[in-house]
């Protein structure tokens, strides 16, 4: 796997959801977090200032037990990481009825934070901008929406319809205005081409190198959600390779998930892997 670069807030983000979330843990030592960064090549005055910003952020919060002080997810946190597993690992399934979504919202600029958090938050749910503040998705997201203008405390100021749309009568005008496939597809291509490349040697890993290369490959992947809409497969080109990609990656992390685990049990101190049965990779088909 091609090293992404990394910095230590999207280190910990990533470490917490795949990692200290789904092994159960409530809190992590910060001299654990600390060596697990710097397996990925990120100091440790990097990793402990991330800290420090993500708990002043409301993402983490510190507590001491004992004389290590310990970081865990709060309830925010959480929800964020849930949120991401679910983008990153479940694909919505095909089926389409022809609905679209339109959100459309108006903030002027001294209202900028507000509306750059809106606007971060309804591409990472898949919606596609129109551009002057409407956004659209054939997705039924519209219960995710109201919990993402409640969370920013927007209700007044945004405007939601879910329903069929008089023009334009093809859909493919939409998808072609809203999102560039184009881009995409190469992207997703490329991944495709080195997952492929790397796909023999995986299985001859040790834990050190296997805990290396998921966090790597989950960190690049963990990318495609901002930019990939998941649209129905109606609205996609016959030929689309996201669909081979995401199994390529839910493949190579299903290989090296138990090596990596271990790994980051052996330092994580007190931590059992929880036997959920591979819960996350549960229900995914390969496109």
């Amino acid at each position: 796997m091609a090293e992404a670069s990394l910095n230590p807030r999207s280190l910990l983000f990533t470490l917490y959801g795949d990692y200290v979330h789904p092994t159960g843990q409530e809190s992590v030592r910060v001299g654990a977090l600390v060596r697990l960064a710097g397996e990925l090549g990120v100091s440790g005055n990097a990793l402990r200032s991330a800290l420090s910003r993500m708990t002043r952020e409301g993402w983490l919060a510190a507590e001491r037990n004992g004389r290590s002080p310990r970081y865990r997810l709060t309830a925010r946190g959480r929800d964020l990481i849930e949120e991401g597993t679910e983008r990153i690992y479940r694909r919505q399934g095909s089926a389409w009825d022809g609905r679209w979504l339109l959100v459309s919202y108006s903030l002027p600029e001294p209202r900028r934070g507000q509306r750059d958090r809106l606007r971060q938050g309804l591409s990472f749910l898949g919606l596609g901008s129109l551009g002057n503040g409407l956004f659209v998705t054939p997705r039924d997201l519209r219960h995710q929406v109201r919990d993402l203008i409640r969370r920013y405390g927007l209700e007044p100021d945004v405007t939601m319809h879910y329903g069929t749309l008089e023009w334009p009568s093809d859909p493919a005008q939409l998808v072609a205005r809203a999102w560039d496939l184009r881009d995409l597809e190469a992207r997703y291509a490329r991944f495709l081409d080195r997952l492929r490349a790397e796909a023999p040697e995986l299985d001859r890993l040790d834990d050190r190198e296997s805990f290396r290369r998921r966090f790597l490959l989950t960190h690049e992947f963990r990318r495609f959600p901002f930019s990939d809409p998941d649209l129905p497969d109606a609205l996609l080109p016959s030929t689309w390779v996201g669909h081979a990609a995401h199994a390529a990656f839910l493949e190579h992390n299903r290989r090296l998930k138990r090596r990596a685990e271990r790994f980051y049990c052996s330092i994580a101190e007190d931590v059992t892997i929880v036997d959920n049965g591979d819960r996350t990779l549960e229900g995914y088909d390969n496109g």
